[in-house]
């Protein structure tokens, strides 16, 4: 747990790397298996003396001496979930795993652990978080193995025929080793955007093969960079919270709507560069108001490598700009204000500093196809797929709410449901987020878009309410924290909005374009909470929201994955 605490992303990519390890990498027979429960078993040892060692160092008695013994059990348990695992068939198939296997090993796991805290009276407010985050990855690890790979396939195109979409330029890198495409890449659909995921992606698949991996096999895992994105983004979410002073049931709330938003999942199982640069703008966010407590010259090269990555990630993070100029700018005015003019010139070296690294990385992509190429700076290609044009105008688009629009729970695409095209960006956000375009509904039906949508509604609302309240109310929340926050909602809500109207194709109006305003939500839900917490209607109302907000997110997602793995076994 102190390792935890110390070092969450460590730990996070630890725990990634294991899931990595054990279901995505090695889909293979034979003498996989003993090799990897051999490799368990050793690290096992190892882990077992560097526990037994420290406990002696630290003088601990040996009737207290229980580490070693957790990590042996869990390496034992470990080891016969892997072994069911490796040994139970569904299909001939080349993913025939039985998927289930892991989900039940990993949530009994769990359930284990919860009773082993309640036996010994050692709940804590972490210990629910780490429970909620645990649960959360092994949710998404069951959607990513049941599901395919090309599930969520905004933009995507296909392996295996030198073509265009993400899949394409993935492929592309992979087969010219990390090399960009040395032509105009307005030749290619998506070859546009900055390389760093595709990168990622690329040298995941040449590392498979350098280890034996069959290439198609190899693609499956693609999706297993954006799980690690995904973790990484909810851990420092929480760690957004508690910089912004969230303890006990707050805290608690705000994890649980951040883990269990439905559009974590939709986008976190896109193989497209959307969650890498999530994850960067939240990054930017965390070591922003880290800086502002402690404005170090450490703290803001971390900001400026999280920009800078952003960037080459997907040129949206650009958006993180304002915010982050608001607290420098504050910062500047205050030690000017203050007559503190040594500590203003440091500030001013530090900022140059966060230029020298955030610029080079940012602008890269941008002047490297405009001088090569003349791509003008902040290309967007149009629409490729013209069904999904949006005829309506302006005024309809932005004042039409009428109740038809919501008869269907999911995102209207004429192309899939033979209707309208979703129109009223602030109704495509909200379906998006909740439901997304109904890539569920070809198994499940219609009720899990009903559920997670009045379910998304309700937090939403209640989020909206409670940010109005705390920013604008009698007792606003003060200093910069509150300028902060709002520019940063108003940024990303209008910058949505112009991209909707600006390019008026069903495929913009996706939450995928403004992902920090659910961050922002959760955030004013916790400090609603914290705000009134005597009184009790308010604290049960809004835990109960956000309590069958998860449980619809989690009902539904193991119902697809249940059933599209009984589909696939039949």
């Amino acid at each position: 747990m102190e390792m935890i605490k110390k070092h969450p992303f460590i730990s996070t990519f630890l725990g990634w790397l294991f899931l990595f390890l054990s279901f995505g990498w090695f889909q293979m027979d034979g003498d996989v298996t003993i090799c990897y429960l051999s490799a368990m078993a050793l690290s096992g040892a190892g882990a077992y003396g560097w526990a037994k060692k420290r406990e002696r160092i630290r003088k601990v008695p040996k009737d207290k001496q229980k580490a070693p013994l957790y990590l042996l059990g869990a390496v034992g348990y470990a080891g016969i979930m892997m072994y069911t695992f490796f040994h139970v068939k569904s299909s001939p198939a080349v993913r025939s795993r039985n998927e289930m296997v892991p989900f039940l090993f990993l949530t009994g796991a769990l359930i284990l652990y919860c009773i082993v805290l309640s036996i010994r009276k050692k709940w804590s407010v972490s210990r629910v978080i780490l429970v909620i985050l645990l649960f959360r990855a092994v949710l998404h690890l069951l959607v990513m193995m049941t599901g395919k790979y090309n599930l969520a396939s905004w933009d995507m195109g296909r392996f295996f025929t030198n073509g265009d979409g993400h899949a394409g330029y993935i492929e592309y890198l992979y087969e010219h080793y990390f090399v960009p495409a040395q032509f105009d890449p307005r030749e290619k659909w998506q070859y546009y955007h900055p390389p760093l995921h595709h990168l990622i992606e690329a040298f995941l698949l040449r590392l498979q093969t350098w280890c034996g991996v069959n290439l198609r096999v190899a693609v499956y895992n693609i999706q297993y960079p954006n799980l690690l994105y995904t973790m990484m983004s909810i851990v420092c979410s929480y760690l957004i919270f508690r910089e912004m002073k969230l303890r006990k049931l707050p805290l608690i709330l705000a994890t649980a709507v951040i883990a269990f938003s439905p559009a974590f999942f939709y986008v976190g199982i896109l193989v497209n560069n959307d969650m890498l640069s999530v994850m960067f703008m939240l990054l930017s966010v965390l070591y922003t108001l880290r800086w502002r407590k402690c404005p170090t010259a450490k703290n803001i090269l971390k900001i400026a490598l999280c920009f800078g990555l952003g960037m080459l990630s997907k040129l949206s993070a650009a958006l993180m700009a304002v915010p982050i100029a608001v607290i420098f700018l504050y910062a500047l005015l205050g030690r000017l204000k203050e007559k503190e003019y040594r500590c203003f010139w440091r500030y001013c070296g530090q900022m140059a500093a966060f230029l020298a690294v955030a610029a080079p990385l940012s602008l890269y992509w941008s002047f490297r196809n405009l001088i090569r190429f003349g791509v003008p700076l902040g290309y967007v290609p149009p629409s490729p797929d013209p069904i999904q044009y949006i005829p309506e105008g302006t005024l309809q688009r932005l004042f039409d709410f009428s109740f038809g629009q919501l008869a269907n729970p999911y995102q209207n695409c004429r192309e899939y449901f033979n209707a309208f095209n979703e129109y009223n960006p602030l109704i495509a956000l909200i379906k998006s987020s909740a439901s997304d375009v109904g890539i569920l509904r070809f198994i499940l039906g219609d009720w899990p878009g009903y559920v997670t949508l009045w379910t998304t509604v309700a937090v939403a609302a209640a989020a909206l309410v409670m940010m109005v309240w705390i920013l604008f109310g009698k007792n606003p929340v003060k200093g910069i924290d509150r300028v902060f926050w709002g520019v940063m909602y108003a940024v990303f809500l209008v910058s949505y909005y112009h991209f909707c109207l600006q390019y008026p194709y069903e495929c913009t109006e996706q939450i995928r374009y403004a992902m920090p305003l659910i961050l922002i939500g959760a955030l004013f839900l916790g400090l609603g909470t914290k705000k009134f917490h005597a009184k009790k209607a308010v604290t049960y109302g809004i835990s109960g929201m956000v309590l069958a907000f998860s449980l619809s997110t989690t009902v539904v997602f193991i119902s697809y994955s249940v059933i599209s793995m009984l589909g696939m076994v039949l």
